[in-house]
């Protein structure tokens, strides 16, 4: 499968996070966030997990696919690095979540209600990290899927809800317009009922300009911006629902 990030964009994702960071990081930064922390960045319900099939994409390390399988619920998670063996992604997992921690020492522009303080924020993320290995390992080659999310390899209203986290509008400095109407436009195709995108914020805690142009451009679907109980990042506390009709 192709890699779900065109050569223009995934050498500005290389860059913004060279850039960006103390340590230079070769290609995305790859962590994790745990099953919790999902449930309030996109607002979900136990009714919402129990409708049908869920895509998460640019998943990451994260914990949900796997909190999710052991509930009985179908879910299937994208990234750009799952055709790496399972030692190399905790490998890389535990290398970036290093340069992280150090970032984060270093910047106030973070909110401590969800983590009590970055030991705290490790633990947990870490955790997710275990979690995701133990499954990646066992159901890698059914829950975890490494595509091209310009072309989602999927038919039509395949997922009850498509969910994603931390790629799209958090780079709008570095991932185009274009980029983000694509993706946008293809994670809609794939789902039959809706999408959910967190956070909405980028740099500096600055809502992105994204926001309003998707909100102008997509006029075929309802789409609302809906306050969360999450913020880690200040001004962090919105996402994008988007219907469809």
């Amino acid at each position: 499968m192709e890699n779900p990030l065109n050569n223009r964009n995934m050498s500005s994702i290389k860059n913004f996070h060279a850039n960006s960071t103390r340590k230079k990081i070769e290609g995305p930064i790859f962590i994790g966030r745990t099953w919790a922390e999902y449930l309030k960045m996109f607002d979900l319900r136990r009714k919402d997990l129990v409708k049908g099939r869920i895509l998460d994409c640019a998943a990451g390390a994260s914990s949900f696919t796997a909190e999710m399988s052991k509930r009985g619920c179908e879910v299937i998670a994208l990234d750009i690095l799952y055709d790496e063996d399972p030692d190399v992604l905790c490998d890389k997992y535990r290398e970036h979540m290093k340069v992280l921690i150090e970032g984060l020492a270093s910047v106030d522009s973070f909110i401590w209600n969800f983590f009590s303080d970055i030991e705290d924020l490790k633990e947990k993320r870490d955790g997710a990290c275990k979690e995701f290995i133990e499954d990646y390992r066992k159901n890698r080659e059914t829950h975890y899927i490494k595509a091209d999310l310009n072309n989602l390899p999927f038919p039509d209203n395949s997922f009850s809800m498509v969910l994603c986290s931390h790629l799209l509008f958090i780079y709008d400095h570095r991932l185009d317009y274009k980029f983000h109407l694509n993706i946008i436009k293809e994670m809609i195709r794939v789902s039959s009922n809706e999408v959910r995108i967190y956070p909405l914020v980028k740099n500096r805690t600055i809502k992105s300009d994204f926001v309003k142009c998707i909100i102008k451009d997509l006029q075929d679907v309802d789409i609302k911006i809906v306050k969360v109980d999450y913020e880690f990042r200040k001004g962090g506390n919105e996402m994008m629902r988007i219907i469809k009709n």
